[in-house]
């Protein structure tokens, strides 16, 4: 599977939110793209894909800032791949962000998950961050 057909499916992301599984807690912070149950078998053979083209290698993670204000777009960025996977245009909620940011600063453990995947295609982010990303003009 190629990076333009799982950043497809990928943009069916419905919304991003840190997992509050408490079983879950040790594996650290758990930042969760939630897809609708009809997406899942797509979803579930794209981040297996991902996580295979990734293995050993360096993730970073991507939260840019867009011109509106709570939007953003998610890179995942790895030497595996041509091109970052990006998910455009989504709702982040600043407390979700303020969360993120805080377990970056204690140099925390994250995990890229989805709500229709199981645990072991999850993927180990190196590298997270929020920023100002450069507007493209057309």
């Amino acid at each position: 599977m190629d990076r333009l057909v799982i950043e497809s499916i990928l943009s069916e992301t419905e919304k991003i939110y840190v997992s509050n599984d408490s079983e879950s807690a040790e594996l650290g912070t758990i930042l969760m793209l939630g897809f609708k149950a009809d997406h899942a078998e797509q979803v579930v053979n794209a981040f297996t894909a991902l996580k295979n083209i990734t293995h050993d290698k360096a993730v970073e993670l991507v939260i840019c800032k867009t011109l509106a204000s709570g939007i953003y777009d998610v890179e995942l960025k790895t030497d595996a791949l041509d091109e970052p996977v990006r998910i455009l245009n989504k709702a982040i909620p600043d407390d979700l962000l303020l969360r993120l940011e805080n377990q970056l600063q204690k140099n925390r453990k994250i995990l890229l998950g989805t709500n229709v995947s199981e645990q072991e295609s999850w993927i180990s982010l190196t590298h997270a961050l929020v920023k100002e990303c450069a507007v493209k003009e057309k």
